[in-house]
């Protein structure tokens, strides 16, 4: 359904053309811009051993998310993950799901990872449902860490065991 490699410097422009800002994550709109694109771009190359960024492709090829294996701490074993969908036509078709199924198969497999940590807002229950689904813990509640403009959310914290 989904293939999870990293960008091209094409499809990372492609990716970020179709993004539209979800309002539960991120209250402001989102405009493209191609060099901050290309210079986040090549941050994301220069960190790719400890923070990778991959793209999440449909069946027909187009980027239809983001997934980064965060902080890879190699002491500990253990990383974030983290994920965009590109806008609401991607959402709701399993795409996510697959997408953080793969990362974890690649945390695991590539970058010996055995603690996958996740976060969200209370409201995002997409994302809730896709960590609860594959297993991660809820591990805790901050509340009103984040500022949305017209209102703040609450973080929630999850953990995953890889071994």
């Amino acid at each position: 359904m989904i293939t999870l490699r990293p960008f091209t410097r094409d499809e990372y422009h492609e990716f970020f053309r179709s993004y539209v800002s979800d309002p539960l994550m991120d209250p402001k709109p989102y405009r493209y811009q191609h060099e901050h694109v290309d210079r986040c771009f090549d941050f994301d190359q220069m960190r790719m051993e400890w923070y990778p960024v991959f793209g999440v492709f449909n069946e027909d090829g187009a980027p239809v998310g983001s997934v980064a294996l965060k902080r890879i701490d190699k002491l500990y074993k253990r990383c974030e993950l983290g994920i965009v969908m590109a806008n609401d036509r991607c959402k709701n078709k399993g795409y996510g799901t697959a997408a953080v199924r793969e990362a974890i198969r690649i945390a695991r497999k590539e970058y010996g990872v055995e603690t996958m940590l996740a976060d969200t807002t209370a409201s995002n229950l997409r994302m809730q449902h896709i960590l609860e689904k594959l297993g991660f813990v809820l591990t805790e509640i901050t509340p009103h860490v984040y500022d949305m403009g017209d209102r703040y959310e609450d973080k929630l914290d999850y953990s995953l065991k890889l071994t």
